[in-house]
């Protein structure tokens, strides 16, 4: 039968030339559309390494005089900035409906600070975004510690303790992490020795992102630029977390107002999530490709019922024959069908030679059309099959409509009727 189905191609050449041509077209921008939406949709379900149900930022504000003591050379008036901050971090921390609170800089999720050091692990030089935390952190934001020691308010206290967050075999090999020393450069390029004391799981900055590699250091209470930082993050109670802002604010505006310092808002990290999509532009680009993925859907839906339904409508005189010679209404369906898929293989095989040339040559970027931020991800061959077998079943499943039920319709045809077309 698949002798004779490539007879019947071949004899209509003349029509099922442009009807290759427009399953090849077809089936590129689906691929590429594929390949957009499924790597976004894997990046997504990717853990993030964190949790932000339940948590807030307590903003923290300074009032003018204490913005002119911050900028001035009054060491005494600074230290009792920053003895105040830790009084209002302890207030914080003893609020009923409050889980565990941390305090940090260039830190929490979806915060729009990025502080990175280059360090040293042997001879391999290695980029880490660096967070100085305190040890509720990872309380705070669900962090879990895969090996190693968490900070403590003791251990932290001195040498220069780092918990690093990373794929274990990316930077280490197969040391044990515990026993790794990273050698930082400060801004005065002197060199300092980071103990790894731990290593906590995989984080990335959102859920589109890839996962990169952060330097989790603790925050000391005597640290100069405590007063400047004011980082304060909460977990609350599930139980409590309704309106909390409102009652927060209502019952500890008071209390926080402490020195130069003021409660100025309650803000959901789920609301810095927003504001970081929104600025980064993922929320936007993704509006577009959605928008645009469906806006090509209906046209090539459309478009492929439209042509098969004519090529089916203009072969009526042959279904007649083929019945008046004793073609069950089922054998002419499924040799349509057949047709239809045969096509629909041949032009799939073109269109993934052209795809994959595509894609290794990035073109798609040099042009300035959207693709997947891939960061230092390569496609892999398994991608290649992904996009060919979800493009190919997607277009199958429209092919099959788009043949079925036309030639369902003329298949019931009388053959004397059909035949007087001829």
């Amino acid at each position: 039968m698949i002798k004779q189905i490539f007879k019947i191609i071949w004899i209509e050449r003349k029509i099922n030339i442009w009807i290759l041509l427009e399953l090849i077209l077809v089936f590129c921008i689906l691929w590429f559309c594929t390949d957009y939406l499924f790597f976004t949709a894997k990046r997504y379900f990717q853990p993030q390494g964190f949790d932000i149900e339940h948590t807030y930022r307590i903003n923290i504000s300074t009032k003018d005089e204490g913005k002119e003591i911050l900028s001035a050379d009054d060491e005494e008036a600074k230290k009792k900035m920053q003895e105040d901050i830790w009084t209002i971090y302890d207030r914080i921390k003893q609020y009923q409906a409050v889980e565990y609170v941390s305090y940090s800089n260039s830190a929490y999720p979806y915060s729009g600070s990025w502080s990175s050091t280059s360090v040293m692990q042997d001879s391999v030089k290695l980029n880490l975004q660096i967070k100085r935390i305190t040890p509720e952190f990872f309380n705070v934001f669900k962090i879990n510690i895969i090996s190693g020691t968490p900070f403590t308010w003791e251990n932290s206290i001195t040498g220069r303790p780092v918990i690093i967050s990373a794929d274990k075999n990316d930077l280490f090999g197969k040391q044990n992490p515990e026993k790794v020393e990273f050698i930082n450069r400060d801004k005065d390029n002197n060199e300092n020795n980071d103990n790894v004391i731990g290593v906590a799981n995989k984080s990335k900055r959102s859920e589109f992102e890839e996962y990169n590699a952060i330097g989790y250091y603790p925050m000391k209470k005597d640290d100069q630029n405590v007063a400047r930082y004011r980082e304060i993050c909460i977990r609350v109670k599930p139980e409590a977390d309704k309106n909390f802002p409102e009652q927060f604010t209502k019952d500890m505006r008071n209390q926080l107002e402490v020195g130069h310092y003021y409660l100025s808002s309650v803000t959901p990290i789920d609301e810095d999530r927003e504001n970081y999509m929104g600025w980064t532009g993922y929320s936007d680009n993704f509006k577009s490709i959605y928008s645009i993925s469906a806006f090509l859907i209906i046209n090539i839906f459309l478009g492929i019922v439209g042509t098969f339904w004519f090529r089916v409508q203009s072969r009526r005189s042959e279904i007649g024959l083929r019945i008046a010679m004793g073609s069950t209404k089922g054998g002419v369906k499924r040799i349509f069908i057949s047709e239809t898929f045969s096509l629909l293989f041949l032009a799939s095989l073109v269109a993934t030679i052209i795809c994959v040339n595509i894609s290794i040559g990035d073109i798609l970027k040099d042009i300035n059309l959207p693709v997947p931020d891939r960061g230092e991800e390569k496609v892999e061959i398994v991608q290649h099959f992904i996009n060919y077998g979800i493009t190919f079943v997607f277009l199958a499943l429209i092919a099959f409509f788009a043949v079925w039920y036309p030639a369902s319709r003329a298949a019931k045809i009388q053959p004397a009727e059909a035949l007087k077309d001829e």
